[in-house]
């Protein structure tokens, strides 16, 4: 907004029109304890050009992802963004553009929202995708509350290599609802499927199981959604990654009904956490249950091609309690930008970012699992039920406390991960690494020589 003055002339308009004589009348309602009885000590006042010379020089104090070497994970990932995106999502018909009722005059962002359909059908081997949802949270409990819709059962089984925050949102819609949420307890940071067969019932609606997971262990979905789907027609929710459906078993050709996940890797910055945005993909014969809204593509009298809001069974559009969600919109910009994103690294480029953050994932743990009083937080021998493999996120048992860690790299211009315990899901001393194919060499090795210094 612009920067104008208020001028003394300006305060006595006001407060003519309020009907207080003066400033004091005007906030004699608010008691004294909370009124502030000092002058504001403000400094003396400046010209344009030393206010702006004073907020850059405060500006560069600030330390971000981008200055210094990154390697937090947790759902957030320093992936690099190609500047096309920023560029095209930043042009003002994707800015300005807003929930397309009136699709007739709205083609331009129907079809970017078709293409990301495509895109994110093709990422996951799953027939159809909405055009997007809040962030990964909410596309995991959607897929949830499609499941008990669809079975009519009530029990959830939740591995509790879930990400916690998603737990926490999914344990907050069954809060109130007929429904019962149970977490399948992990075994060497993986759900074992003799875990998920004890657990399993004739009630039980979706196994939600995500890979990689929030240790960075990749969970071994065939065999898992084999046994959801063997007793009693149990759906199979699959929590994914999507830059490693560039490299590893897709949730479809694993068998899972539903495929849910977060978007931000995909051409999205951290943003101070978000917005992010929410990838959500199912099987054909779930299309009207899905929440959201799918675009679809058709043809004009004239044989054009053309646009439209195929399905839009939400609460606005007066279908009250026959709606399938209560999700009103959808992350529009975002979507845009992993569009663009996808679109311009193409399967090839994707394949190759998923290679690097794998390589270079592997290539660190290598190193520091080498230095004395650090190791790996899982099993890796051979033949385990999956414990031990991993995508580009591991957990590191330190000799010390992970924070102590994590103190000394910010010294270094270094983040070395996250405190395990401070993510809730695991201990002190239990730090976990994130690597993208933004790291170099001798950021890896850095890292190496701060962990073997702060032992």
């Amino acid at each position: 907004m612009d920067y104008v003055q208020i001028t003394q002339a300006d305060r006595l308009e006001m407060l003519e029109k309020i009907g207080a004589p003066d400033v004091e009348s005007f906030y004699a309602n608010l008691p004294a304890e909370y009124r502030l009885q000092r002058d504001l000590c403000l400094p003396p006042a400046r010209s344009e050009l030393q206010l702006q010379r004073d907020l850059e020089a405060m500006a560069k104090l600030n330390n971000t992802a981008t200055s210094q070497s990154c390697f937090l994970g947790g759902g957030a990932y320093d992936h690099f963004i190609p500047q096309v995106v920023n560029n095209m999502a930043a042009k003002g018909e994707f800015v300005t553009a807003y929930t397309p009722y009136q699709a007739e005059a709205s083609q331009g962002s129907l079809q970017a929202f078709f293409e990301f359909q495509t895109q994110v059908t093709r990422l996951t081997d799953l027939d159809v995708s909405n055009a997007s949802m809040y962030d990964g949270a909410t596309a995991v409990i959607e897929g949830v509350l499609l499941a008990l819709n669809s079975t009519g059962k009530r029990r959830v089984l939740v591995g509790e290599t879930l990400h916690p925050d998603y737990k926490t949102v999914i344990k907050s819609y069954l809060h109130d609802l007929a429904a019962q949420y149970v977490e399948l307890p992990a075994t060497d940071g993986i759900i074992s499927t003799d875990t998920i067969t004890d657990l399993i019932d004739n009630d039980t609606a979706a196994v939600v199981i995500q890979s990689p997971n929030v240790f960075g262990q990749i969970e071994n979905w065939t065999k898992q959604f084999e046994v959801a789907h063997s007793e009693n027609k149990t759906m199979a929710i699959a929590v994914f990654n999507p830059i490693a459906c560039s490299f590893l078993k897709r949730p479809g050709a694993c068998g899972a009904d539903i495929a849910a996940g977060e978007g931000q890797p995909l051409g999205i910055p951290f943003q101070f956490g978000g917005p992010y945005l929410g990838l959500f993909a199912a099987r054909k014969k779930f299309m009207r249950k899905m929440p959201g809204r799918l675009i679809g593509q058709t043809a004009d009298k004239q044989g054009r091609r053309g646009f439209c809001l195929t399905l839009q069974t939400r609460e606005q559009h007066i279908r009250g309690a026959k709606a399938t969600s209560n999700i009103c919109t959808n992350q529009g910009l975002l979507a845009v930008r992993a569009t663009i994103y996808m679109s311009a690294m193409g399967p090839r480029g994707m394949q190759n970012v998923a290679k690097q953050c794998y390589h270079k994932a592997h290539y660190l743990a290598d190193q520091i699992i080498k230095l004395d009083g650090y190791s790996r937080a899982f099993s890796e021998a051979p033949g385990a039920s999956g414990g031990g493999a991993f995508f580009h996120e591991f957990v590191i048992n330190c000799p010390s406390t992970a924070q102590t860690m994590i103190d000394a790299g910010k010294k270094r211009s270094i983040l070395p991960g996250l405190c395990c315990e401070k993510l809730g899901i695991g201990t002190a001393n239990q730090l976990l690494i994130a690597v993208t194919e933004k790291r170099t060499v001798e950021e890896l090795d850095a890292l190496v020589s701060l962990l073997k210094e702060g032992k």
